[in-house]
This record gives structure tokens, C-alpha cells and sequence, in this order.
């Protein structure tokens, strides 16, 4: 398996490329059950060694994408909250701007006819 290649027995390719925070975080936990049960019998052999650590090093990863997406969606809500109250002025933020790449990213996540096409 190549350092470039996630576990086969992620919960990424169970159930397709995660999507979703929520998706994020359970191949998350996935990966550090993967590592949990490798740790007790993990010796120093290089590979065993490896596998390990591209658990952990995935598993992070889908943390942290479930951390961005969760950050982009609060900064989407804010946004939203602020332009629906009237007594609130947004001086030349670029706010609308990163709300509108943050809206694309969740539409064609969640939007299936556009993903195939």
C-alpha cells in the first residue's frame, strides 16, 4: 500500500468519499479503531511501523477536514444571521464573498445530479 493510499477498511471507501463533517469524523474513528487494534501487536518492522502511522495520519486528516467544514458552515450561518438582521451594516467585508465559495463547496457535496454530471 502506497504512503499516498488511505487503509483499505477506512469508512471512506465503505460508504464513498466522505462528504460531510459528520462522514469526516466517523472515518476519523475508523481509522484510530484501525490503529487500536494494531497498536498491541505492532512491532518494529518498518511496514507494521507504516500502517500504523498512515492510520493516524488519516484519521488526522479527516479531522481536520471535518474541523474546515464546520468552521465554514458557522462562517455561512453568521453571515446569514447578520444579513437578516436590519440594523446591522456590513461595511466592505469580504465575508460575502467567502459564504459564496463556502455555499458552492456544501452544494455540490450534497447535490447528487451535479456530482455526476
Amino acid at each position: 500500500m502506497s504512503p499516498d493510499t488511505a487503509p483499505a477498511d477506512s469508512a471512506a471507501t465503505e460508504a464513498g468519499e466522505p462528504r460531510s463533517a459528520a462522514k469526516h469524523c466517523a472515518a476519523a474513528a475508523a481509522l484510530f479503531a484501525r490503529a487500536r487494534a494494531i497498536y498491541p501487536t505492532l512491532s518494529s518492522r518498518a511496514v507494521d511501523q507504516g500502517e500504523y502511522r498512515r492510520c493516524l495520519d488519516w484519521a488526522h486528516l479527516h479531522l481536520r477536514l471535518a474541523e474546515a467544514i464546520t468552521s465554514g458552515a458557522g462562517v455561512v450561518y453568521a453571515h446569514r444571521h447578520l444579513l437578516a438582521n436590519p440594523d446591522v451594516r456590513l461595511h466592505d467585508t469580504y465575508v460575502s464573498g467567502e459564504t459564496q465559495e463556502w455555499n458552492e463547496y456544501f452544494e455540490s457535496q450534497h447535490n447528487a445530479t451535479r456530482r455526476s454530471a
